[in-house]
């Protein structure tokens, strides 16, 4: 009976262990936008046929008469879309047979009804241009006013042509990889937040260019498809039932900003658990050879930011490889899901498959969980991620992300970090404070990740790395399930600096933000300079001319030398400067970088043997490296003197270009 017992007690333990329930107790978010979306996918005419429930809860003072919906696959309706017409460097072109078959892809909203039932109207607008073929957000008139702090719900009912391959969405074959794939509410600011002096509406057309901007919520979403595919979601799986030849998978996420989905009948699902956070890995058994190395990936990431900022609050973390033929939907990010595509050809020596994996899941923090508008700020998400994946990749994978030991290859992260913005073709094309889709003329990339990330760098080597950890710390902790700005983030970092720095690095942090997101100039510190001579010892007539100084032979030379360094760029950072003399010993200067030139001078018994501006790179935003150091040779004479040149602008060349790759 005792045995019995002690089993049954040990049966219910496990029972509740196995059932608990994944909801958060309390939110996380103010939940001001949920959704309750009933859809069936069609998969044979690649259609989704859906209804669901709004609930949106007015954040402000105001009163509301309209309320606008993103309808992202309108973007693909026409080839007059803002999308299809905009600069993009992503190919847009749209295959010949596609056009003859009218193949297109588009989402139509069929009737729209509030809580008393009454239908309401509803057109396109178009709130950033005049082009009347985009319909990508759909402006709905609401009967009643949604009155301050309080909330309306609207029933819509809709259906969508799914395009084919398109911007990281829709169908190739029988893979479905459905994200931007629902009516899906803008974001009210209200007055005093980000920009907005008063409250309104921020629901951006579809832009090439840019990514997006959603409101914080709860998603349950009810999947209706044929019974072989496997799905994967935002969120975690509530329920799941077959009947016949299909099923229904619902899925619950909390305090997310979108909800992403796919499915594919040959995915393989993996699982592995990190500190009660299940992570699955839905990858095609071909790729399986590489399962360690997403899953490792992902598990340095989330060790990673539970030490610098704060543990992934979610219970399920969910990794799309997808097959070769749906590679248009890797490497992107979504709320507790995101895409990573990989290669079994691929050398352990090039991490792209750690790479993209970290990157992805760090926008879990910078875009999902910090909900900073990708559309008008997207460097606030691209470079901030791109600052941690530097920080992660070189921590956990410390012999580079390319490595070859038998062509002494190594590249780190940061390495790379930098060299994509150094590579860019104008790094003066835009401020990184221009909207996304501002940028009309290339090197968008290069800016928005590679020199945001490169200036986060240099902040850390102005105020140091401690302090940069508090600043992060700080602005994740006050903004987690807001929508900060740049100003806010500016705000931060000042606030902190001035707790834990002294005063000339306070004055140096708030020069440099201005120009780094405000200014398109670069930053370049050079040596001009060294020189080195004998200071002659006084001889003649001084006092009178009866008196005359004669040489000493004993006297040890006293040598005069000085190092002139400029500043090139326009960009002012303060720098440390290296100086190395002859018989071995170092000094460091501190330059604050302001003026256009500064020397340093000594008088004692040795030379200056060398200069090094910024030994430690702590300014990876200057853009030439290769005038940083100089060192006094012996002058060689002839042909000898032109080879030993010749050598020594080589190897600062190849030392520039490794840190280019």
């Amino acid at each position: 009976m005792r045995r019995f017992v002690f089993s049954s007690i040990l049966l219910f333990i496990w029972i509740m262990a196995n059932s608990q329930d994944l909801r958060f107790p309390s939110p996380l978010s103010p939940r001001t936008s949920s959704y309750n979306i009933q859809l069936k996918l069609d998969t044979d005419q690649k259609k989704v046929y859906a209804q669901q429930k709004v609930t949106f809860k007015n954040p402000s003072s105001d009163t509301i008469w309209t309320l606008p919906f993103h309808m992202y696959y309108n973007a693909f309706k026409n080839n007059k879309t803002t999308f299809n017409t905009g600069y993009s460097a992503i190919p847009r072109a749209i295959p010949e047979d596609e056009i003859k078959n009218g193949i297109w892809g588009w989402i139509e909203v069929k009737e729209i009804k509030d809580s008393k039932g009454n239908s309401l109207t509803f057109d396109y607008v178009q709130p950033d241009n005049l082009n009347k073929d985009d319909h990508t957000v759909l402006d709905v008139k609401l009967v009643e006013p949604v009155l301050p702090y309080d909330e309306v719900s609207l029933d819509m009912d809709w259906h969508s042509q799914i395009p084919k391959s398109k911007a990281r969405t829709g169908y190739s074959r029988d893979f479905f990889f459905m994200v931007q794939w629902y009516p899906k509410l803008g974001v009210y600011e209200p007055a005093g937040s980000r920009f907005a002096t008063e409250g309104q509406w921020n629901c951006h057309q579809y832009h090439p260019a840019t990514e997006y901007f959603g409101e914080f919520g709860v998603y349950e979403v009810e999947i209706d498809l044929p019974s072989e595919y496997l799905t994967g979601g935002s969120g975690f799986v509530l329920n799941e039932t077959k009947e016949g030849d299909r099923k229904k998978v619902t899925y619950l996420a909390e305090d997310v900003i979108d909800f992403a989905w796919t499915a594919h009948p040959g995915f393989m699902e993996l699982k592995e658990d990190w500190k009660g956070v299940e992570i699955k890995l839905l990858i095609m058994p071909e790729h399986v050879c590489n399962k360690e190395r997403f899953l490792q990936a992902a598990k340095n990431t989330l060790n990673f930011f539970e030490e610098e900022i704060e543990k992934y609050p979610y219970p399920t973390l969910t990794i799309v490889s997808p097959p070769f033929h749906g590679l248009f939907s890797g490497a992107m990010e979504y709320p507790t899901l995101v895409t990573s595509p990989t290669l079994c050809d691929l050398p352990e020596g090039i991490k792209t498959t750690e790479t993209l994996t970290i990157h992805e899941l760090t926008h879990q923090y910078f875009m999902q969980m910090i909900g900073s508008n990708e559309q008008e700020e997207p460097w606030m998400d691209e470079g901030f991620t791109s600052y941690y994946e530097a920080k992660i990749l070189d921590k956990y994978y410390p012999e580079g992300v390319v490595n070859f030991d038998a062509m002494d290859i190594k590249i780190a992260s940061k390495e790379l970090r930098r060299g994509r913005f150094m590579s860019t073709t104008n790094p003066k094309v835009n401020p990184l404070s221009d909207f996304g889709y501002h940028f009309k003329h290339g090197s968008y990339g290069d800016i928005v990740y590679g020199k945001a990330a490169v200036g986060l760098m240099t902040l850390e080597g102005i105020v140091g790395e401690s302090t940069m950890k508090k600043i992060m710390k700080t602005y994740f902790s006050k903004w987690k399930f807001k929508h900060p700005c740049r100003t806010d983030f500016i705000d931060v970092v000042h606030e902190v600096v001035a707790k834990n720095e002294p005063k000339k690095t306070v004055d140096a942090t708030k020069l440099f933000l201005e120009q780094l997101i405000y200014g398109t100039d670069i930053c370049d510190y050079s040596v001009a300079s060294i020189n080195n001579y004998v200071i002659p010892e006084p001889i003649g007539f001084f006092e009178n001319t009866t008196e005359c100084t004669f040489p000493t032979n004993d006297k040890k030379d006293i040598i005069q030398s000085k190092v002139i360094l400029y500043r090139n760029g326009e960009i002012q950072v303060p720098v440390e400067v290296k100086i190395k003399f002859n018989d071995g010993t170092e000094i460091m200067e501190y330059w604050d970088g302001i003026s256009r030139s500064i020397d340093y001078s000594y008088q004692e018994e040795k030379e200056i043997a060398s200069v090094e501006i910024d030994p430690n790179l702590k300014n990876p935003l200057d853009y030439n490296l290769i005038n940083n150091s100089y060192t006094v040779e012996p002058k060689p004479t002839g042909i000898r003197r032109w080879f030993v040149s010749f050598l020594t602008w080589m190897e600062s060349a190849m030392v520039t270009a490794s840190s280019l790759i």
